[in-house]
């Protein structure tokens, strides 16, 4: 399995710095997996390799997919957005945490 490996949050804005281990490929992008996918396919990587996201230290790892699946996705950013909470049943109040 090809191994990414996940770095740093930069500045707390959603990026993430990666690397990609046995080629020589680090960058930063919001989707560290389908970023990394699409620079090993273009140095020849074979589109049915396993690719995996790994924390620092970790030996599982936390997303996969082949180089393929993974290069030819990206996240549409407007659509994945988080919208105000409002109750289920107006009027009526949970107890307990938010």
């Amino acid at each position: 399995m090809i191994r990414v490996e996940l770095g740093e949050e930069i500045k707390r804005r959603g990026v993430w710095a990666y690397s990609v281990s046995g080629y020589d490929v680090e960058g930063r992008s919001k989707w560290p997996l389908l970023a990394a996918c699409r620079a090993v396919k273009s140095m020849g990587a074979d589109p049915s390799a396993q690719i995996g996201l790994f924390w620092r230290g970790s030996d599982r790892p936390s997303l996969t997919c082949t180089v393929a699946a993974g290069a030819a996705l990206t996240v549409d950013e407007p659509r994945t957005r988080f919208t105000p909470w409002r109750p289920l049943f107006p009027g009526v109040h949970a107890h307990g945490g938010d």
